[in-house]
């Protein structure tokens, strides 16, 4: 990381910038071995602010390709990262956060426990090579209620669009201050019917792996005709005392294999 300049080095670096731009007003002006002075001395200084700027677009363009990418898995004809790791939040932060509290469009944090003292945080991602723009934390000190979770609804036409001829996956990768169990819910709308798929997100053997979760939707009945919407929910099993970093959410739909 680069220091941070102190005030008076940043006033500094002000006062130079006022006075490299009156030099280059006053440069018509000035006499022959003045300017010769000073062309050097800008020569050199725009040297090194032209290898610094190839430096950075490389490295930003390079940045810039691989946020928001999502891994798709062969044959997939749809993917979709949920608001809260795509786009940032506002408020970023929600503090004392109660049941039926609004994180986004489309997003709903859900518990049950009369205490106050749950906190849900976005940042922006701290790692150079992570796909999500952005993190959610969710953090529960006390916590004596029987649920928590996350409800996110899909896009209206990627639900409506749902079909016994798919499979739908769900990876995330997350980290928690201690273990944790976390289980994501597909619901499947129908009229007055709603159909629920559950599936335990277990951590995998390698860390920092993401946690892969497939609903084959070939074993469950789907009627297009009364689809009306579909939704996820991120639950957490006995979060007290925890701190879960949720660093990216991803869900994609492949056809499955006939049988």
């Amino acid at each position: 990381m680069f220091p941070l300049p102190n005030l008076l080095e940043s006033l500094r670096s002000r006062r130079a910038m006022r006075r490299w731009h009156q030099a280059a007003e006053d440069g018509e002006a000035a006499d022959a071995v003045t300017l010769a002075r000073l062309a050097t001395q800008a020569r050199e200084i725009a040297h090194h602010a032209r290898l610094l700027a190839q430096v950075a677009d490389r490295r930003l363009a390079g940045a810039q390709a691989i946020i928001g990418q999502i891994d798709r898995p062969p044959q997939c004809d749809w993917a979709w990262r949920p608001s809260p790791w795509a786009h940032a939040m506002h408020p970023a932060s929600v503090a004392g956060a109660v049941g039926g509290t609004r994180l986004a469009d489309g997003v709903m944090l859900f518990h049950d426990c009369p205490l106050a003292e749950i906190t849900v945080h976005q940042t922006r991602t701290p790692d150079s090579d992570a796909r999500a723009p952005f993190v959610l934390s969710v953090d529960a000190l006390g916590f004596r209620g029987s649920f928590l979770s996350l409800a996110m609804d899909l896009p209206v036409e990627a639900a409506r669009s749902l079909r016994r001829s798919h499979i739908l996956g769900v990876s995330t990768l997350f980290d928690s201050e201690r273990p944790i169990e976390m289980f994501v819910r597909l619901n499947i709308r129908q009229g007055p019917n709603t159909e629920q798929l559950v599936s335990e997100l277990r951590p995998g053997d390698r860390a920092g792996s993401p946690v892969i979760a497939e609903f084959d939707l070939g074993f469950h009945e789907i009627n297009p005709a009364k689809l009306e919407n579909a939704w996820i929910d991120l639950i957490f099993e006995r979060p007290e005392m925890s701190r879960v970093r949720i660093r990216d959410l991803t869900l994609t739909r492949r056809p499955r294999a006939d049988i």
